[in-house]
């Protein structure tokens, strides 16, 4: 649902000010030179209504940034019709350039992760890194893993390093037999406490 921006302003009424091919840069420019070539010229108020400008989903006409824009389209007396076309180029543009920096970090974090793996399967051996990965299923949720695995962080170096030290730590206890009464027969209770 397209939001529309609420505001009304009266600017001098403007001689007829040349088109230049429906170029944006054309109207702009042709919007400011208006008023010099009409200072001659009896001016009366005219209302100018720029409620009808809309703007795309998940913008809000009530946003300080919009509302600085009608300002700046009333200062230089713009009309409601290149007002709507620089919101759109505005917008467009905006989008182009959140895309570029959205890119940019996807690749630098991509580049980020595989020189984390590669430095990992180069200082880890294939044991201590099944080590780390039973670790942090002890540890961690499924939940939790998913999310650092989504993140790359289970290929960080340090994560691994830490993970084996805990893996190692907290390996299952095994049973150790004593020799105690081999080969001897019977235990004597006497031997167990020898100062009695």
């Amino acid at each position: 649902m397209a939001d529309t921006i609420d505001s009304t302003t009266t600017v001098a009424q403007q001689g007829a000010a040349p088109e230049m091919a429906g170029s944006l840069e054309g109207e702009v420019a042709a919007a400011q030179r208006a008023p010099e070539a009409d200072a001659g010229n009896a001016t009366t108020d005219v209302l100018v209504d720029y409620s009808g400008l809309t703007l795309p989903e998940g913008y809000r006409a009530d946003d300080p940034v919009f509302a600085d824009a009608v300002k700046l389209f009333d200062a230089e007396k713009i009309a409601p019709e290149t007002a709507q076309r620089l919101i759109d180029f505005t917008l467009e543009r905006d989008k182009e350039i959140a895309r570029a920096v959205n890119e940019h970090s996807m690749s630098t974090w991509t580049k980020q992760t595989t020189e984390w793996r590669a430095s990992s399967e180069k200082e880890f051996s294939p044991e201590a890194l099944g080590e780390a990965k039973t670790a942090l299923s002890r540890v961690f949720d499924r939940q939790t893993i998913a999310y650092l695995e989504g993140l790359g962080f289970t290929n960080h170096p340090g994560l691994i390093r830490g993970m084996v030290k805990v893996a190692r730590s907290i390996k299952d206890d095994s049973f150790v037999g004593g020799n105690a009464g081999r080969g001897r027969g019977g235990l004597d209770p006497k031997s167990l406490y020898p100062n009695s």
